[in-house]
């Protein structure tokens, strides 16, 4: 799972620095920028998501080795429920890393 995250940000950093270098050609061709000054970047909305994963898994981890050890303070409902959280949570990014690998496919495809 740790290996999916780091893939993940490794992906997003190869998609950092496209940005980046595409964002130096469109500097020379125009000299004022549209973007508003309140918004947040991909990226770091991208790190933001995968951060919120990786508490998400742990979370659950955490429970579920709480209820293990015989805690008496955890319910099973509450294991089982993060547990559902994380998994879902874990489908999302799978499901958005095959989007972005689609479009990052198309784009690099593309004719010039």
């Amino acid at each position: 799972m740790v290996e999916a995250i780091a893939a993940m940000q490794g992906i997003l950093s190869e998609l950092a620095s496209l940005a980046g270098a595409a964002g130096d050609a469109d500097a020379a061709a125009a000299p004022a920028s549209t973007a508003p000054s309140g918004s947040a970047s991909f990226a770091a909305l991208f790190d933001t998501a995968l951060n919120r994963l990786d508490s998400d898994v742990a979370g659950a981890d955490t429970k579920v080795q709480a209820f293990a050890s015989g805690g008496n303070d955890i319910a099973l409902s509450d294991v089982m429920v993060s547990l559902e959280q994380a998994n879902l949570a874990l489908q999302m990014a799978s499901n958005v890393r095959d989007k972005v690998t689609a479009a990052y496919s198309n784009v690099m495809n593309m004719q010039i």
